[in-house]
């Protein structure tokens, strides 16, 4: 390797290393931050409500969609918030063999609460950093999560879900 490959490939395994801590940290940061009901909501919960509440009423399949999820996921994920009265189903009008799925008032206001609570604890972690620094980590995040969500959607598995080569290694 050349200094510059040397230079990129630390970079990379530099990436690499703080998004394993990333996902440890995340998962305690989530579990940190609950309602008034003294419950934290899961990540995939979490991700639902708020797609609902930015997007308005949705099909089943739509979701599934941008979550890169099959409809049996989904649909289940969607009973449990509706179990918790967090999410309404209803006939859609276009259609009546789908469903559509939309917050609730309760699901409409714990999300609110939440993403609150998460927004105030995300500040506390990068107040001292500079607006610009805060920026572009949003940007850079969004960049990353879009890139992982095109590999999603283009149906690439992870490595080690890939069929092997003549080699006996997972494909690249």
């Amino acid at each position: 390797m050349d200094d510059e490959q040397t230079l990129d490939h630390q970079a990379l395994e530099k990436i690499e290393h703080e998004l394993a801590v990333l996902g440890r940290r995340a998962e305690r940061f989530r579990t940190a931050i609950t309602d008034e009901s003294g419950a934290a909501l899961d990540r995939s919960a979490y991700l639902l409500l708020s797609h609902l509440y930015d997007h308005g009423a949705l099909r089943l399949t739509t979701l599934g969609a941008v979550f890169a999820l099959d409809i049996s996921t989904v649909s289940r994920q969607v009973a449990a918030l509706a179990a918790e009265g967090l999410v309404e189903r209803a006939t859609d009008p276009t259609d009546r063999r789908a469903s559509l799925v939309t917050l609730s008032a309760c699901g409409r206001e714990r999300y609110v609460v939440t993403r609150q609570a998460r927004v105030a604890s995300i500040s506390n972690l990068v107040g001292s950093w500079e607006k610009d620094e805060r920026n572009s980590f949003g940007m850079l995040l969004g960049r990353f999560n879009a890139a992982l969500a095109e590999r999603d959607r283009a149906g690439v598995p992870p490595p080690d879900q890939r069929p092997p080569t003549r080699s006996g290694a997972p494909q690249p």
